[in-house]
């Protein structure tokens, strides 16, 4: 048996080999000149990424992504295939292969969507989004994007209560609300619903799943990664999102998060002058942003903060909605992102300028007590005041790489979503071919489980979007604290049932 793994192991080797570019053999051999297995693993890696292809099984027993992996190189090393790629004619490859490298010598990005929610850039500015509907929270180039779901809660207020995420071709998505099969299963990859089992989860492209208290980590290949901090409670359901990138990509940034051009005064401006140039004249939003997290903000009159509020309602969010081909969400037969959008939210618009100052006080001491920075502190006072929402710190979960350590391999080890490596001793583990793995299912291709035989008929839905409504600008009356009233989450586990549109629907 051991002869034939062996044999086998030496055939997938030749046979690679053969397949290899010459060219690239700068970048091949400064790489496993680093780690003769991990180092190929890498680079057969960025090859099937090049070719939207699965990456090969990992033959190492971290559970790491490419990215990950590479970071965990003496810089020398990581420096000398920088090296290599210079050497080589450029392409789609030496570009994925410079991505990786640089990555693993600059620093991240890092975006947020929290709360009710508000928004903070790339660029470190913040402000609020309460919008219903689906958005693109960022898009950087063509093969890393977020969107995100707002649900109504009441008439003035929405919240996060889904995400999907698109990483080289994977389609990854949690919902808190509205699990697409009526199911207990929230974490869907390419239109499936899949299971953790207490593992790192290998997503085809080269990223991982991981789940650390709370949080869903989901990480790309090239450095890329979403926290997904499921904030659900019995009576409401959402999550808080973080998202960061390699702030050396240089590819084209958009959505919510900015632009990333480290300019805080511009997140509003380009997308307003490009499709409005009087809209864009109108009010001082578009000529520049007072973010929540500046020093300025808590001194902004009512009337202004309200036509900040109203201008991002009604203009910046219609920018950054997801279209009906471009959903990266899974849906129940008849469903698309029409049905979740609601251009006549919010029907009353909330400003921090009317919290009374002894409730800021309040707010504020529960909020630090909580670990909340001052960046996003008047966020989480706007939060706690109106919603009562928990105070909400960025997470902070361990790193995948804290603690490993590159120990020498002899042999490759087998290590798979099917087959852990501790089953196989080091000393009689070979590499495995791919295991054959779709990864290009879209939402539309979803067949939801058969009904039950018992199932009565359900009437038909009127799927007609309301017409916009013009939003009421008003105050919390007699300044007093607005109390939270249930919520109406979409029913866990029902035979079949409707996605709730969120209160006030």
């Amino acid at each position: 048996m051991k002869s034939i793994l062996l044999f086998s192991s030496v055939f997938i080797c030749l046979l690679s080999f053969g397949q290899r570019n010459p060219a690239y053999e700068p970048i091949h051999t400064s790489l496993v000149t680093w780690d003769s297995i991990r180092g190929s693993w890498i680079y057969d890696a960025v090859i099937a990424i090049k070719d939207n292809k699965p990456v090969p099984d990992r033959t190492f027993p971290e559970d790491l992504t490419p990215f990950e992996l590479f970071s965990l190189a003496p810089e020398n090393n990581r420096t000398d295939v920088q090296h290599a790629i210079a050497t080589v004619t450029p392409d789609n490859f030496t570009q994925l292969m410079a991505n990786l490298v640089n990555a693993s010598l600059c620093g991240q990005n890092q975006g947020r969507s929290y709360g009710d929610p508000h928004i903070v850039t790339y660029d470190n500015t913040s402000y609020s989004f309460q919008t219903v509907g689906e958005f693109v929270l960022t898009k950087v180039g063509e093969s890393f994007e977020v969107q995100a779901r707002q649900k109504p809660q009441r008439d003035d207020f929405s919240l996060n209560t889904a995400v999907a995420i698109n990483l080289y071709g994977d389609r990854v998505a949690y919902y808190a609300e509205d699990i697409p099969d009526g199911s207990n299963s929230p974490l869907w990859l390419n239109g499936q619903a899949i299971q953790l089992k207490g593992r790192t989860y290998y997503l085809p492209s080269g990223g991982t799943i991981r789940l650390v208290g709370r949080n869903y980590i989901v990480s790309g290949p090239l450095g890329e990664k979403v926290i997904i901090d499921n904030r659900g409670t019995s009576n409401r359901g959402f999550v808080n999102l973080t998202v960061n990138f390699p702030s050396c990509n240089l590819q084209t940034i958009s959505g919510l998060l900015g632009n990333a051009n480290l300019n805080r005064q511009d997140e509003f401006q380009p997308q307003l002058n490009q499709q409005n140039s009087s809209i864009a004249n109108a009010t001082s939003i578009s000529r520049g942003f007072i973010g929540m997290n500046s020093p300025e903000f808590i001194s902004l009159s009512e009337e202004v903060e309200q036509l900040y509020q109203n201008e991002i309602i009604k203009d910046f969010a219609d920018q950054h909605r997801v279209a009906v081909d471009q959903s990266l969400f899974d849906y129940r037969p008849g469903f698309s992102t029409t049905f979740y959008t609601d251009r006549s939210f919010p029907r009353i618009i909330r400003t921090f300028s009317s919290i009374p100052y002894t409730n800021r006080d309040a707010a504020r001491n529960r909020c630090q007590q909580m670990g909340v920075t001052e960046a996003e502190m008047n966020g989480c006072i706007f939060d706690s005041y109106y919603l009562n929402l928990a105070p909400n710190p960025i997470p902070t979960p361990p790193a995948s790489t804290e603690g490993v350590v590159l120990n020498k391999l002899r042999h490759p080890i087998v290590n798979s979503n099917t087959v852990a490596p501790s089953k196989f001793p080091e000393t009689n583990a070979q590499p495995l071919p791919t295991k054959p793995i779709e990864s290009n299912s879209k939402p539309t291709e979803f067949e939801p489980a058969p009904k039950p035989v018992s199932e009565p008929n359900k009437p038909a839905v009127n799927f007609k979007v309301p017409e916009p409504k013009a939003p009421v600008i008003s105050k919390p009356a007699n300044e007093v604290p607005v109390k939270s009233p249930p919520s109406s989450p979409a029913p866990k586990n029902p035979p079949v049932s409707i996605p709730s549109k969120g209160k006030g629907k």
